[in-house]
């Protein structure tokens, strides 16, 4: 019966004896309570070699009492679980070194098993609140950082780097107690793993952390937004790398000057008491910045801001055209946009570049001054147009961290967000 106890309860040491098992209330919650011994045969002193059984034939390491620990075990049938032990003590009589046995489920003054540990090892990996993980484990919240922290010495070091053919940089919100509320990640382009995070993304702390990078050279490529920091970055630091601007943050930056052109001319249609033509453009600024090429041509039908039978039925295309008559500026601007996307789309360089620097004096002085600040990132631009990279997988990893952010309710310490990030990638390895 004990043997079959000790199975179900995944404890396999045969020092270790059930006595009893019974139910109490602790800390008023029902608990199961087993009451076991651990007394292992004496073994030779530590301190100074004495053998169990000296040469006289007497006895020089004895049995000295039992001491008393209470162990948690992890949850049997929806109940914490507790174990009180009775450890053997020993003594040597000749050095009077004394010491107590121990077994490989719980480590020497620790109160929790080996199985809670590991427990709370593999519910860090997920994506779940540390609170969350204390309440499944039956411990407190500082136990749970105790052991996240033991992971710390396992980081990796600056001097270790060891960085990929194509770098993925970005950064993201970590609302840390730094003076940078943004942190830098670093993502291997070509296999998608979590090179490493940092506090911050300021360019000298950055061209410090990649100092000590061994091969800087083998970098080709380094895929960005449009940050200013990471184009100095190449120029310091990677002397072989191209940059590419990643193609999302192009697309968002010319669609977002549409859209701001858009805004203006609101403005302007209702200080021209306009109203009625200002809130056509406002509730239907989705289809001015759908690409034009997927604008419906066939589909007629009665539209929210053109209803009939004030306005006949119009397909999308007919639709935006009447949007865009309210606004000359508009009109012009939406034309040239959409130009510059379907360049963009068709990967010709050429074209986008001619478009961008031969826009007309006529467009509206904001929107051709946004959209001409991407000369200043002509060969990142020209890049992105050629390979296939993109930020794409280290924006996977924002998701996750953005996530993990928010069942954690935010995180004070960097230390433990990065620790739980690597746990999460599999980049520290959990003993």
């Amino acid at each position: 019966m004990n043997h079959s106890i000790k199975k179900m309860l995944r404890l396999i040491d045969p020092n270790l004896t059930i006595l009893e098992i019974t139910q109490e209330k602790i800390n008023h919650q029902m608990t199961l309570v087993i009451k076991a011994n651990l007394s292992p045969q004496p073994s030779p002193c530590k301190c100074c070699g004495a053998n169990v059984i000296d040469d006289d034939g007497k006895f020089a390491v004895v049995k000295n009492g039992k001491k008393t620990v209470t162990v948690r075990l992890e949850a049997f049938n929806h109940l914490p679980m507790v174990m009180h032990l009775n450890k053997q003590r020993y003594v040597c009589k000749k050095c009077r070194h004394y010491w107590t046995a121990q077994s490989y489920f719980i480590r020497p003054h620790h109160a929790i098993s080996e199985q809670v540990r590991f427990k709370m090892m593999d519910l860090l990996k997920e994506k779940v609140s540390l609170t969350f993980i204390a309440k499944q484990c039956q411990v407190s919240i500082s136990t749970v950082i105790r052991v996240l922290r033991s992971f710390k010495p396992q980081l990796p070091k600056a001097k270790q780097l060891y960085l990929p053919k194509v770098l993925l940089v970005d950064e993201f919100r970590s609302h840390t107690s730094l003076e940078d509320k943004m942190s830098f990640i670093c993502v291997d382009g070509e296999t998608g793993k979590l090179l490493d995070v940092l506090p911050t993304r300021k360019l000298p702390y950055l061209k410090n952390y990649f100092q000590n990078a061994k091969n800087k050279e083998d970098v080709q490529f380094l895929v960005s937004d449009m940050n200013a920091s990471y184009m100095q970055l190449i120029a310091s630091h990677f002397p072989n790398a191209q940059l590419i601007i990643d193609r999302f943050h192009i697309v968002k930056h010319i669609n977002q000057a549409l859209n701001d052109c858009r805004v203006r001319e609101m403005k302007g249609l209702i200080k021209e008491k306009k109203r009625s033509q200002a809130a056509k453009l406002k509730s239907n600024w989705r289809y001015i910045l759908k690409k034009r090429a997927n604008l419906d041509v066939t589909e007629y039908k009665s539209w929210r801001s053109f209803r009939q039978p004030k306005f006949p039925l119009l397909t999308e295309e007919m639709m935006v055209d009447r949007l865009l008559a309210f606004s000359p500026k508009l009109k012009l601007g939406y034309q040239y946009v959409h130009d510059l996307l379907e360049a963009f789309d068709n990967k010709d360089p050429d074209t986008f570049f001619e478009i961008l620097k031969t826009l007309p004096d006529t467009l509206d002085e904001v929107l051709k001054e946004k959209l001409q600040n991407l000369i200043n990132y002509e060969e990142g631009i020209r890049n992105a147009l050629i390979y296939p990279y993109s930020n794409g997988k280290i924006e996977a990893k924002n998701t996750h961290i953005k996530t993990l952010k928010r069942v954690s309710y935010g995180f004070r310490s960097f230390v433990n967000m990065k620790l739980r990030l690597f746990l999460m990638n599999s980049l520290i390895e959990s003993k």
